[in-house]
């Protein structure tokens, strides 16, 4: 994997580099950055490790070897799903290690979101001054070189409602006629983008993982930077809902005052930060206020020059006018109009796993929150029911109990059915809220909850956990909740 002499000597490494490079005067965070540039914007003969092989670092390595760079792909799997298809492209796929010794040659580290800086490959690489980036920085610098600075980014970060906010978005920018590539954290890899030959539009999903991975504090710079709200998550990664904070609040610092943040102002966690941030703030709430331009009242949405009502099923809840509000405001600040907004709200198709009504039995209808993947994920979907409802949850933890779900478990389920290593730490949290008995898998979990619900109750899988402990992901665990919906269905009739 050697490089030639001539393109080493001119860009040389990134003295010190590594995610955040902290404590670096501004000059030299710059002349780092305009390395990185330079490096990616002639990457033949470039050495690059890229650590993970997810869907984010296949795509990386894939877009760097067809650009000519000599890729090595790492994964503490054994078996990498795609690995065949990397080796044909040229890159040398190593399953099964991680460690430092691979660094021997690396010029470039790209990371996929899941791993940890505390990484000893990571920090072993900031210890060599090896550039270390993530896949989003990488698309986003190459999506630059492309575009210029005529491809607007919308970026959406929060704790929840994320992925519902990030489609409806791109949603309402493809009903006013624009092409957009909408990913990110919602499933595609920005990278990806690169694939459409002419683009007007990103719309990506950000989670606190990719933006741990910028380079700098100004890695990013989206046009319009949304952050939805902010409660305890991922404390396992992150140490400190602090640290949590301190990770969103990166994907503002590469804005100009020009662009736009757009802020929860019900949120105080977030709405804290409105007079810190370095773009122009436009709020959405419940009170006006100065900066609140999207007034919300229930299921209605005033935005002083006109008013929205969401009369759109697949939006269901009140967290979802906060969804929709945020969504208008960004892509608004786009297009420059809204007409026809509220036809395009209406025919937003939702995405699964997202309170998607998955089928019926005798009158019981289940729905797949499955990405309700935290407490508060699932308060909010609990708030968009006005009867009680079967509650399937359970799954991994994230370091926090479940002590704040009981005020809308007693209001909002009648019965309790636990799946997954948290089932007896939730039932001892929730005691008291509502009867509760633990599932050994998820068709256990369906044919108990559906026994319940008889006869026109509803059955909601929203497992205020991660899924790793039975599952892939919340994909995989929506999936087989569907399956097991079917397979009841069917013997019912």
């Amino acid at each position: 994997m050697a490089r030639a002499e001539d393109h080493r000597t001119v860009l040389g490494r990134v003295d010190n580099a590594g995610p955040g490079w902290p404590g670096q005067p501004e000059a030299e965070v710059k002349r780092q950055v305009d390395a990185l540039d330079e490096m990616l914007a002639r990457p033949e003969g470039l050495d690059v490790l890229v650590v993970g092989l997810g869907r984010s670092g296949i795509a990386a390595a894939s877009r760097l070897a067809s650009a000519g760079a000599n890729v090595s792909a790492c994964d503490t799997k054994p078996l990498v799903d795609g690995a065949e298809e990397l080796r044909n492209a040229g890159v040398n796929v190593i399953a099964g290690r991680d460690g430092p010794e691979l660094l021997e040659s690396a010029e470039l580290v790209v990371l996929s979101p899941g791993v940890w800086l505390s990484h000893p490959l990571v920090q072993a690489a900031r210890r060599g001054a090896i550039p270390v980036i993530g896949e989003l920085e990488l698309a986003w610098r190459l999506l630059r070189q492309r575009y210029g600075s005529t491809l607007p980014m919308i970026a959406v970060t929060g704790t929840n409602g994320k992925s519902t906010t990030t489609a409806l978005c791109a949603h309402l920018l493809e009903y006013a006629g624009l092409e957009v590539f909408c990913g990110g954290n919602i499933g595609n890899p920005l990278t990806l983008a690169l694939d459409v030959p002419a683009l007007d539009a990103c719309v990506v999903e950000v989670s606190s993982f990719q933006l741990e991975h910028l380079s700098s504090d100004r890695a990013l710079d989206p046009r319009v930077a949304v952050w939805l709200n902010l409660t305890p998550d991922h404390i396992d990664r992150h140490g400190s809902v602090d640290e949590y904070a301190r990770a969103k609040t990166r994907l503002f610092l590469g804005q100009r005052e020009e662009d736009l943040a757009v802020l929860n102002a019900d949120d105080e966690n977030v709405w804290r930060y409105a007079n810190t941030l370095p773009a122009r703030v436009q709020g959405f709430g419940h009170a006006p206020g100065r900066s609140v331009v999207a007034v919300i009242d229930g299921r209605r949405i005033s935005f002083g020059d006109f008013e929205l009502e969401i009369a759109n099923p697949r939006l269901r809840g009140l967290h979802n006018s906060e969804n929709c509000a945020a969504a208008v405001l960004a892509a608004r600040e786009v297009t420059g109009e809204c007409a026809g907004w509220l036809e395009a709200v209406q025919s937003y198709p939702g995405l699964p796993h997202r309170l998607q009504t998955v089928g019926f039995a005798e009158g019981v209808e289940f729905i797949d929150d499955s990405k309700a993947t935290n407490v508060d994920a699932t308060m909010k979907s609990l708030t968009g029911f006005d009867e009680p409802v079967v509650l399937i949850a359970g799954g991994r933890g994230k370091g926090s109990g479940f002590e704040r779900l009981r005020k809308a478990v007693s209001e909002r389920v009648k019965r309790l059915v636990l799946i997954g290593e948290q089932a007896k730490r939730m039932a001892a949290d929730l005691e008291g809220c509502a009867p509760a008995v633990v599932a050994r898998d998820m068709d256990e979990a369906v044919r108990l909850a559906f026994e319940a619900a008889l006869p026109d109750g509803v059955v909601l899988l929203s497992p205020a956990c991660a899924s790793f402990d039975m599952f892939r992901d919340y994909a995989h665990r929506g999936e087989v909740f569907a399956r097991a919906v079917a397979k009841l269905a069917d013997a019912r009739e």
